[in-house]
């Protein structure tokens, strides 16, 4: 799942939840440049096709900006 509110996705156990910028633009920034918000969004997208190929066992909470995903236990 993706979203900008990872809390609520942690709180019903979402297995992968990705985190989102804001609520009315979860996949990108429109205050940003067209070149700085495609990254962003590219980021965003690469994140979560490695979250479906990363197997998890509880709730797990991936973040664009790194590497590893970061586990949260609901």
């Amino acid at each position: 799942m993706m979203t900008a509110m990872p809390a609520i996705p942690l709180s019903v156990g979402a297995n992968r939840i990705i985190r989102g910028v804001r609520v009315p633009h979860v996949c990108g920034d429109p205050a940003l440049s067209e070149d700085r918000d495609r990254e962003l969004s590219e980021r965003i997208v690469r994140t979560a096709l490695g979250a479906l190929a990363t197997p998890v066992t509880e709730p797990t909470l991936f973040e664009p900006s790194q590497s590893a995903p970061e586990k949260v236990t609901a």
